[in-house]
């Protein structure tokens, strides 16, 4: 039997850093533009004070802070969880599970060694547990609340042709990890960005099936009790991790008193089109 893995030889060491007074603008660009997941915070004598994710960014965003005046300090994650370069990927696992997070520092005697992410470890270890569960607030009026979350359409207890719905959601970089983990689906063009820079997408995308769950988010909160029967779409552009996007459905058809034919229309940032199609929704009595 082949001896466990340990982290130094899964973590990247060519770990991204930032100072604590850093603007949370830069920050963001750089996350973003490049793949990577987080950025290690440093005092002045390069001593990690703090680290930086998309989850960060994203509760940054949900609070409204401004990115031009907002220091990285006020928004980095400062109870920092470390191991050693000895330390095996099950253990490493088993670390993230314990605490909640997905990304780790690597440190020696000498100090950062580097980072190693929940990513890392489902590649060379995909027997270890999940890294993180994820709660979601449940209330009456909206069955899903969460910040980033955005959801709009007509009140009322049935539906109607014509009737519009939109529901808008941030696709991160830990949306596509998670949900890359969840499905087994680890294709390299969805969380390697070397790879996938070097392809026609110019980076990370999110999977197809993540995208048309924007769909299946707008079809939840459908007044009444909806269940999906039928999808049909078409992929017409790539969505990147960080990109906000929005799914649109109309009701354009009646087939029975509880079956309805709607389009489905999902747009990123800029508006253009990444998924295209229609749906059929069977819509019941909540019990």
């Amino acid at each position: 039997m082949a001896s466990p893995r340990a982290v130094s030889e899964l973590l990247s060491s060519d770990v991204e850093t930032v100072g604590p007074a850093a603007f949370l603008r830069a920050v963001t660009e750089y996350l973003y533009g490049t793949g990577v997941g987080s950025v290690v915070v440093t005092d002045e004598h390069d001593v990690p004070v703090g680290i930086i994710t998309g989850r960060d960014i994203g509760r940054a965003a949900a609070e409204g802070l401004g990115f031009d005046t907002t220091r990285v300090r006020e928004v980095m994650t400062d109870s920092l969880v470390t191991v050693a370069p000895e330390t095996t990927g099950q253990q490493a696992a088993e670390t993230m599970r314990e605490h909640g997070i997905r990304h780790l520092l690597v440190v020696d005697d000498d100090g950062l060694v580097g980072v190693v992410t929940a990513t890392d470890l489902a590649y060379a270890t995909p027997d270890a547990p999940a890294a993180e569960s994820v709660e979601v607030d449940v209330d009456a009026h909206d069955r899903y609340d969460e910040g980033d979350w955005a959801f709009d359409g007509p009140a009322g207890s049935a539906l109607s042709v014509g009737d519009e719905f939109t529901f808008a959601k941030t696709l991160t970089e830990t949306d596509i990890e998670q949900f890359a983990e969840a499905t087994g689906d680890t294709n390299p063009l969805h969380l390697d960005a070397e790879y996938a820079g070097a392809t026609r997408f110019g980076g990370r995308i999110a999977h197809g099936v993540l995208t048309t769950g924007v769909v299946s988010a707008a079809v939840a909160r459908l007044p009444g009790m909806p269940i999906y029967l039928e999808q049909n779409a078409r992929f017409t552009a790539p969505v990147h991790g960080g990109e906000r996007v929005t799914a649109t459905i109309e009701v354009i058809e009646e087939e029975t008193t509880d079956q309805f034919r709607l389009s489905t229309v999902v747009t990123d940032e800029d508006g253009e089109i990444v998924l295209d199609g229609d749906a059929l929704v069977l819509v019941e009595a909540e019990p």
